[in-house]
């Protein structure tokens, strides 16, 4: 390891190097197999790089807007816009929903009548598509809509009910069934049934748009908790760890154990059971975030020479607050496993999806001040 860098990283290890590795277990999402409980401190992961022959160099650069999240957890993985899960033998898949082709032909004769704002006459096909199919719930969600759109919000509630009902992996059933709650008055409610819809779809920008469009609804979603101002890249002599100075040095200490886990495919094997750098894991995620609150409460405690000058982290005051809840992993799952997989949330257990579910009423979807 450069001197340089040691020398920076130096007094956030100054008085903890007893510092457990903050995180908990692993969160349920596609990850390795094999993966390891036991996360590495900050001092022990510096302890590695300076032991290590990798070269491994510091620089400060500036971060985009969002943070390097895009760089960070790209989508690997395409996503499908209407999921069904199904469950055999302990394990889960994807499949299509149900559809047959006379409900989707009598679908497809209602669709200019509902862009046209003939909303009865659309209400007409979409009955006679849910008495051809009674299981598509694509059908149920469409007779909804026109009940919605009608201004009969008591009625399109029970359509989208019964969807959700149907099919209860399919997040739109429940994101309507919180508009049409909206609509009636029933904000505890339609708060409940927009939790279910993030759960099934963490990053749904339709309900983000709508929530900041009709402040009515009396519900925020809060911004990402993890926006990333440190990040890891290789280059010709070894691998960089690269962060932005604006946001204070907890996100140096992100950086390098981004770093750490690209340049060392011994320590990835290690806790995870495979080398690849391009498979998602929960473990490296907690142990550099563990780092990132490690470095932002050694910098708190030593008030840092450039504390007046740093943009506050709000984001890091409240993951701070999360990991108290022993809520951590379903951070690592809501923000960075759907990036990199929409679907991840999909075939979790059911007692996974209460605990993110949980997390999102007390963290992310919040009643407006």
């Amino acid at each position: 390891m450069h001197r340089s860098f040691l020398f920076l990283l130096l007094p956030l290890t100054f008085g903890c190097a007893t510092t457990p590795a903050t995180p908990r277990a692993a969160a349920p999402v596609q990850a390795a197999p094999a993966e390891k409980k036991g996360l590495l401190s900050l001092p022990e992961i510096l302890q590695r790089m300076e032991a290590s022959p990798v070269k491994y160099e510091l620089g400060e650069k500036d971060s985009p807007p969002d943070g390097w999240a895009d760089t960070l957890w790209p989508q690997r993985i395409p996503p499908l816009p209407y999921a069904r899960v199904v469950r055999e033998g302990g394990s889960a898949t994807l499949a299509p929903p149900h559809e047959t082709p006379e409900s989707e032909r009598l679908l497809a004769e209602a669709e200019p009548h509902f862009k046209d704002n003939r909303f009865d006459e659309a209400a007409k096909f979409y009955a006679r598509a849910t008495e051809a199919c009674p299981t598509c719930a694509n059908a149920w969600i469409f007779r909804g809509d026109a009940a919605l759109f009608a201004a009969r919000p008591e009625e399109a509630l029970g359509y989208y009910r019964k969807a959700a009902e149907l099919n209860p992996d399919d997040y739109r059933g429940h994101f309507f069934m919180g508009h049409a709650l909206s609509r009636l008055g029933r904000r505890a409610e339609a708060r409940e049934a927009f939790a279910s819809a993030l759960v099934l779809n963490p990053r749904l920008p339709t309900l983000r748009t709508l929530l900041k469009k009709y402040s009515g609804f009396g519900l925020v979603i809060t911004p990402d908790v993890v926006v990333p101002r440190g990040m890891a890249e290789r280059t010709e002599t070894g691998v960089a760890a690269r962060y932005d100075g604006h946001y204070g040095t907890a996100w140096l200490a992100f950086a390098a154990c981004k770093a750490l886990w690209l340049g060392e495919p011994s320590h990835r094997k290690e806790m995870t059971g495979s080398d690849s750098d391009t498979q998602f894991t929960s473990t490296e995620e907690l142990e550099c975030l563990g780092a990132a609150l490690t470095g932002y409460e050694v910098a708190k405690e030593q008030k840092d020479a450039d504390a007046d000058t740093t943009i506050p982290d709000k984001g890091l005051e409240r993951l701070e607050r999360i990991v108290e809840a022993g809520m951590v992993d379903m951070v690592v799952l809501f923000e960075l496993a759907s990036r990199v997989h929409p679907q991840a949330t999909l075939t979790m257990s059911d007692d996974a999806r209460q605990r993110l579910r949980a997390y999102i009423l007390e963290f992310v979807l919040l009643e407006r001040d």
